[in-house]
C-alpha cells in the first residue's frame, strides 16, 4: 500500500473527503518525519513505536569489486510493533 492508497482507505473508513484524507495523511507523516529528525521517539499506543538508533561505522565488502569499504556512522529508524499489531499480523 502506498500513500495514495492509504489516503483513499482513510477517506472511506472515516467518511471524509479524499482531500481531507490526503491532508491528514500528509500531516501525520510530516510530523512523524520531523519528530524523528529531532532524534525523538514516537509511541503510538496499540500500533507501535518508532525509535531513532545510531549505527556505528563498519567495514563491509563492496558488492561489485569485493574490496573492503567503510560505511560511515549514521542514524536509522527502528519500528517496533505493539502486541496488538503483532496479534493482528499473526491471525
Amino acid at each position: 500500500m502506498n500513500k495514495n492508497m492509504l489516503a483513499k482507505e482513510v477517506a472511506v473508513s472515516e467518511k471524509v473527503t479524499l482531500s481531507t484524507a490526503f491532508k491528514t495523511v500528509d500531516g501525520v507523516l510530516r510530523v512523524i518525519a520531523e519528530t524523528l529528525a529531532k532524534g525523538e521517539s514516537i509511541q503510538l499506543r496499540g500500533f507501535g513505536s518508532f525509535v531513532v538508533v545510531n549505527k556505528s561505522e563498519r567495514k563491509v565488502n563492496d558488492i561489485k569489486t569485493g574490496k573492503p569499504i567503510t560505511v560511515p556512522a549514521h542514524k536509522s529508524v527502528r519500528f517496533k510493533p505493539s502486541k496488538e499489531t503483532l496479534t493482528k499480523l499473526n491471525k
